[in-house]
C-alpha cells in the first residue's frame, strides 16, 4: 500500500494512528499510556509554529477569524437594530448561519476525504468573501431588510461548512505526529484571539451603525486568507479509491467513530455543550441591554469571552498528552458553575470574570475533545469524523439558538442562562461518572 502524506506526517501507518476496536475503552481512559503518547518535552503549545506549511495555515486562519469576528458582531447589530432587539430574531439569525452545518457537514467530510483540502479552504474563503461584497453594497445603500440578511448568512454559513474540515484535516496534515496537539491548540488560539480583537474592531462600528466596513473588512481578510493559504505546501493526499458512493462514505465515517471509543461520547458531549453553552451567545445582547443596563457592554462581554478561551486552547494545548474524556467532563462542570453565576450577575465587572471563564472552559473542553477524536482515527477518514465534529459542534448551535431566543422571550434572559447552565452541569457530573467506570473496568 503505497504511503500517504498522512501517513509520513504523522510517522506512522493508519495502524499507529488509531488503536485498533479491542484497544479502544483503555484509549478513552487512559490516552497518555495508549499509542497516542507524546513526548511531554514537546507538548508545548507553540510547537506546531516550527512547521512552515502550519504556520502559514495559522496567519490566514488567524486574519480570516479576525474579520469573521468582526463580521460576526456587525450582524448581529445590524439585526439588533433591523428587529428593534428582538430576541427571536437573533436566535434565526444564528439559526440560519450555523444550520449548514447540521445539513450539510457529512458531505462536506466526504469532501475533505475524496478532494484537495487546500482547494476547498480558498474556494471557502473566496464564498465567503463574495457574500460580504453583497452585504457591505446592500449595507451602505440601505436596501438591506432583516430577512434579506438572514439569506446571506446562510450563504455564508454553507462556505464555513465546507471549510471546517478540510481546515481541521489539513491542521493535522501540516505537522507531526508529536506536534497535533498543539497545532489543535493554536488552531483555537487563532480563533479566540480574534474572538477578542474582532469584537474591539467592531465596537465602533456597531456603535455608529456603520455595518458596511465590517463586511468589507471581512471581504478583504478572506482574500488575503485564501493567498496565503494557496502558498502552503503540504503533499498532494491520496483519497481511498476503494470507497464508492457519498452515502456509503458518510457511513463509514459514524462507523469509524463508534469504534474509535471514546471518540462517539466526545462528539455527544460536543453537542451537548454546543446546545446548552455556546448557544448562550445568542443572549448576550440582550443580558447587556436588560441586565446591564446598556447595550454597548455587549462587544466588551463577547471581548472577555475571548481572552479566556484564549487561555483555555493555550492549557489544553499543553497538555495535549494527559487528554482523556474524564478531564473534558470536569471542565464542562467547571464551565456550567461558570454560567450560572454570569446569570445571576448584575454586575458589568462580575459579569466580564463569569465570561472570562466560561471562554476558558469552554475552549478548554473543546480543544481536549478535538485533539482526542483527532488522536484516534485513521487518515483516510478523517475528514469525515470531524465532519461529525462540526456537525456536534457548529450543527447543533442553530437549534440551541434558536430555543435559547424563545425560551428568553417567555422565561427572560437570566433564568434561561441559568437553566442552560444546570444542564451542563449535571451533564458534566454525568459525563465524569461514566469515565470513571470506564476507567474501572480497563483497569479490571
Amino acid at each position: 500500500m503505497v504511503k500517504t502524506h498522512a501517513e509520513e506526517s504523522l510517522g506512522a501507518n493508519p495502524g499507529d494512528a488509531a488503536l485498533n476496536p479491542a484497544d479502544s475503552v483503555a484509549m478513552g481512559v487512559r490516552a497518555s499510556r495508549s499509542s497516542t503518547r507524546v513526548d511531554p518535552a514537546s507538548a508545548g503549545s507553540f510547537r506546531a509554529l516550527r512547521h512552515s506549511a502550519f504556520r502559514l495555515l495559522f496567519i490566514s486562519f488567524l486574519i480570516n477569524q479576525t474579520g469573521f469576528w468582526v463580521s460576526h458582531i456587525s450582524l448581529q447589530g445590524m439585526m439588533v437594530q433591523l428587529s428593534d432587539n428582538d430576541t427571536f430574531k437573533n436566535g434565526l439569525l444564528f439559526f440560519v448561519l450555523f444550520l449548514p452545518a447540521f445539513l450539510l457537514a457529512p458531505l462536506s467530510g466526504v469532501a475533505a476525504d475524496r478532494f484537495d483540502r487546500k482547494r476547498i479552504m480558498i474556494t471557502s474563503y473566496l464564498g465567503v468573501s463574495s457574500a460580504c461584497l453583497v452585504l457591505a453594497v446592500a449595507t451602505g445603500s440601505g436596501w438591506m431588510t432583516a430577512n434579506g440578511l438572514l439569506v446571506i448568512a446562510f450563504a455564508m454559513g454553507v462556505s464555513f461548512t465546507f471549510a471546517g474540515p478540510a481546515s481541521m484535516a489539513i491542521a493535522a496534515n501540516s505537522v507531526t505526529r508529536e506536534d497535533l496537539p498543539s497545532a489543535i491548540a493554536m488552531q483555537s488560539v487563532a480563533n479566540n484571539l480574534t474572538r477578542v480583537m474582532g469584537p474591539l474592531l467592531a465596537a465602533p462600528l456597531v456603535f455608529s451603525g456603520q455595518f458596511q466596513f465590517a463586511f468589507i473588512l471581512y471581504m478583504f481578510a478572506g482574500l488575503t486568507a485564501a493567498f496565503l493559504t494557496s502558498r502552503m505546501r503540504v503533499s498532494d493526499y491520496v483519497p481511498d479509491v476503494q470507497e464508492s458512493g457519498i452515502f456509503t462514505r458518510m457511513a463509514r465515517g459514524l462507523s469509524h467513530a463508534r469504534e474509535r471509543h471514546p471518540a462517539l461520547p466526545a462528539l455527544v458531549s460536543v453537542a451537548f455543550l454546543s446546545i446548552f453553552g455556546v448557544s448562550h451567545t445568542v443572549l448576550l445582547p440582550s443580558f447587556a441591554s436588560e441586565t446591564l443596563g446598556d447595550a454597548s457592554y455587549f462587544p466588551w462581554i463577547a471581548a472577555a469571552t475571548g481572552l479566556g478561551a484564549m487561555g483555555g486552547a493555550l492549557r489544553a494545548g499543553r497538555v495535549g498528552a494527559r487528554t482523556t474524556y474524564g478531564r473534558a467532563a470536569m471542565g464542562m462542570v467547571a464551565y456550567g458553575a461558570a454560567m450560572a453565576v454570569f446569570s445571576m450577575s448584575t454586575n458589568l465587572w462580575l459579569t466580564l470574570v463569569a465570561q472570562f471563564i466560561i471562554g476558558f472552559f469552554y475552549f478548554s473542553v473543546m480543544t481536549r475533545l478535538q485533539t482526542l477524536i483527532q488522536q484516534i482515527v485513521e487518515e483516510n477518514l478523517r475528514g469525515r469524523v470531524m465532519s461529525l465534529f462540526q456537525v456536534c459542534w457548529a450543527g447543533t448551535i442553530p437549534f440551541g439558538s434558536l430555543a435559547m431566543g424563545y425560551a428568553a422571550g417567555i422565561l427572560g434572559t437570566p433564568m434561561t442562562l441559568l437553566a442552560s447552565s444546570l444542564v451542563c452541569i449535571f451533564y458534566g457530573l454525568v459525563a465524569m461518572g461514566l469515565a470513571f467506570i470506564w476507567r474501572r473496568q480497563s483497569a479490571g
